[in-house]
Parts: structure tokens; sequence; C-alpha cells
């Protein structure tokens, strides 16, 4: 199936952008112009493509890569209610964010729960379990705080259709959420021919229904199929600060032809964020 084949090398090649856009130890007030050549190495990832995919329809991972380094865990938790939603709270970064029902929120830092949900639900549904496991190949313990993963079984049963990044820099330089520094990603964005066609359609500084003041940019890009077509992609980029000396962004990428329905769940996780006293 040519959409299954590609797919997970789609957002392989999307989560490493999402790793160098931008950059979080810019001076301020600027953000740093894209990594082109951080970005030209995911064009040879996809290269490895064939060899990732069997080795994930082999067997279902069931640890972390060896020698993927594992810190100790602090400071955050995650609570998921019965209805399905889960609330990740940061209390390194004094934020939280909530997820709806149908993703699947985890953190790379905490290798039980990370495995845990790879075996249980990678099990049944192979787009996940490749992109876990890419994930955890390019996982950078310094800043990747959450993963989660679009699922949304009511749409469709036993299939991904995007995910989504969250990392926090505990000594960001950018002085201040504002139009300068939007601008500044906004023209990173478009720039870049690594990113092929990306326009912003979205692009605005806010505060959320929680008073968190936000950079919001979002846009298409598409990436070849490899068999002369092309897979329409939608991301949308969250910047804010938690507190003064530090920067949160989460990087939600997913299949256009359900921007509809995802979108409204990005902004409801939006709509969420938080700032949280510290712990005591």
């Amino acid at each position: 199936m040519k959409l299954r084949r590609l797919y997970p090398m789609a957002l392989l090649l999307t989560s490493i952008l999402a790793c160098v856009i931008p950059g979080l130890d810019a001076p301020a007030p600027a953000l740093a112009p894209v990594d082109t050549n951080m970005l030209s190495t995911a064009v040879v990832l996809t290269a490895d493509a064939a060899v990732l995919q069997t080795a994930a329809v082999q067997s279902v991972a069931t640890e972390i890569p060896a020698g993927t380094p594992v810190p100790r865990l602090t400071g955050t938790n995650i609570e998921q209610a019965q209805d399905g939603v889960t609330k990740y709270s940061d209390h390194d970064g004094n934020f939280e964010v909530v997820f709806p029902a149908g993703w699947l929120a985890v953190r790379p830092n905490n290798s039980d729960e990370f495995n845990a949900s790879l075996v249980k639900d990678g099990a049944h549904n192979q787009m996940l379990s490749d992109q876990m496991i890419a994930d955890m190949a390019e996982y950078n313990a310094n800043v990747d705080r959450l993963y989660s993963y679009i699922l949304r079984p009511d749409i469709k049963k036993d299939m991904m259709f995007g995910f989504s990044k969250l990392v926090w820099d505990s000594a960001d330089k950018t002085s201040t959420i504002d139009t300068s520094t939007m601008g500044e990603l906004v023209r990173g964005l478009e720039a870049s021919s690594d990113i092929p066609g990306f326009h912003a359609d979205t692009a605005q500084t806010r505060e959320n229904g929680n008073a968190v003041t936000l950079i919001e940019v979002g846009g298409r890009f598409s990436l070849s199929d490899g068999q002369g077509g092309s897979v329409p992609l939608y991301t949308t980029i969250i910047f804010f600060k938690p507190t003064p000396t530090s920067l949160t962004r989460i990087t939600f990428t997913y299949l256009q032809d359900y921007h509809d329905q995802i979108s409204t769940d990005v902004k409801s996780i939006i709509d969420s964020i938080k700032v949280i006293a510290p712990l005591q």
C-alpha cells in the first residue's frame, strides 16, 4: 500500500524538521534560520525506508533501541481520564497540556512507559510502531519531553494520522514572543527548499483561553512518495514561554486529507496550555 510505505518516512522527515526549527538557543529577539544542512540529511534517511520497514514488520520492538540515553525522570506527570483525555504536567517547565481522546501521549524519557505503549498499541498498528521506533532513534534527551501520536480509531482503526513532538529548552535566549519573532520563523520556513511547497496560511501571536501568549504558525507542504506521486501534509508549530528563561515548542504534523478532524483536536490542545506553579 503506497500510503502505508511512505507515511513513516514522511513523519520521520518532518520529525527531524521539527528538531531544527527554529533555534531554541537563538539570540533574542529573532529565532535562528532553518538549518538546511540538517534538513538535507533527512533525504538520505529516506533511502533506509526499506530497512526500517522490514525490521518493524519482523517484530514489534519491546525495548528502546540500545544506547538511547534515558535520563532520570523528574518533574513530569501523565494522567489519563476514563474518557481517554490525557493531561501532561511538566513541573520543571511550569506548564501543562491536555490531549484529547484518540491521541497517545508518552514520555520518551520514561522507558517503561514508552515501551509499554510500543508493545501494546504498536502490536496492531504498524504505522505507529514504525514512527515510535524512528522517534526514539532521533531522541534528544536534552529537550524532548513528550511524543504524541494521532490514532483516532473513531475515524479508522489501526492507523496513525499524524504525530506531535513537545520540546522544552530550559535556557532559551528568546526574550519575547512577538510578531518580529513570528516573522523570522515564517520567512525561514517558506524560504527553505527542503520543505517542499510550504506556505504559511496561519501566522499569529495571541493569547489562548488560559492567558498564555503564544506564536502559532501553520501551513501545508507535500512529500514525494517515491513513485511519481506526493502525500500532502499539514504542520502547526506552537511556541510559548512558560518561564522568562525557557521556551516550549509543540510541532503537530498530520495528513492534510484529515485536516478538518485533526485541526479541531490541535485547537483544543493549544487552548488547553496552562502555566502552572512550580513544585514546592
